[in-house]
């Protein structure tokens, strides 16, 4: 049986956007004026994505067109898990990116040094890339993933920045994903991403504690995937509310259950997320 009272114990919701707040280009119905009223209860909010491909302001934007009341600074991507991550362990790295401009700026404006050209002199010449960062690449050539793969090849490790292995697109398909990506590499080389920063890994959690300064008991991950934004939470011990405006139904959940992929199994289930304001 669901605790519900664990909800008024949360400082800081962090939701997943489509499917939770949004379906494409429109509000979720019960969704207007949520995050207003959300605010006024003294609480503060991020939205979540493992979207790489884009920037914070193509989110802000949207989200203000929907009525969301969000600005740059309440939008955790998986890049800004890959640049703390990137800052603390190795700041003076050169990078090679299979990735979006939108990415590459990122990284830039991050500080990172990005070498767009890799020498590929014959071996044992030293390369001039110490890291490779697989994000969802939409401007993917075979030239870039060719040169990723000889680098690889040549001992060059890579980080993705998420594991999904499709993105939902309009009219309910789906295109390939950075996940997709992971495993064509991965077929071409032998080798896996040494380190992956999205939801459902902790890198996502750590950089909202660093931003909030709050404790995991004080977080919660508002979201419809299973595979994801539940298992993100479960994974990380932070409250996880499955709302049933989404992709994962409550037979996804007995259906995860009776498998045993307890990750997958919600702390709390809601309609919508709108129905949050009832436990605050």
């Amino acid at each position: 049986m669901q605790d519900l009272s664990r909800i008024k114990n949360i400082k800081c919701f962090l939701f997943d956007m489509d499917g939770t707040i949004n379906l494409g280009e429109e509000l979720i119905p019960g969704m207007e004026g949520f995050f207003q009223r959300l605010q006024a209860t003294g609480r503060s909010f991020y939205l979540l994505t493992n979207n790489s491909s884009k920037s914070h302001a193509p989110y802000v934007a949207k989200m203000t067109r929907l009525g969301v009341p969000v600005t740059e600074k309440e939008v955790l991507i998986s890049s800004d898990a890959l640049c703390d991550h990137l800052k603390e362990h190795c700041p003076a790295a050169r990078l090679y990116v299979l990735g979006t401009p939108q990415l590459e700026e990122s990284l830039r404006k991050a500080g990172f040094l990005l070498v767009t050209e890799p020498r590929l002199a014959p071996r044992p010449a030293q390369e001039d890339v110490d890291l490779i960062v697989l994000g969802f690449d939409q401007c993917l050539t075979y030239k870039r993933l060719s040169t990723a793969c000889r680098l690889i090849d040549r001992g060059i490790p890579y980080i993705a920045t998420h594991p999904d292995l499709r993105c939902p697109i309009e009219g309910g398909e789906f295109i390939p994903d950075t996940g997709a990506m992971i495993a064509l590499i991965k077929a071409a080389t032998g080798k896996g991403p040494s380190l992956i920063l999205g939801k459902p890994y902790e890198y996502m959690v750590d950089a909202a504690l660093r931003r909030t300064g709050y404790k995991k008991e004080q977080l919660a991950m508002v979201g419809d995937r299973l595979a994801t934004d539940i298992a993100f939470g479960r994974r990380n011990d932070i409250l996880s509310i499955l709302v049933l405006t989404g992709e994962a139904g409550l037979e996804d959940v007995e259906a995860a259950a009776k498998a045993g992929r307890s990750e997958e199994v919600p702390d709390i289930i809601l309609d919508g997320a709108y129905d949050i304001l009832r436990y605050l």
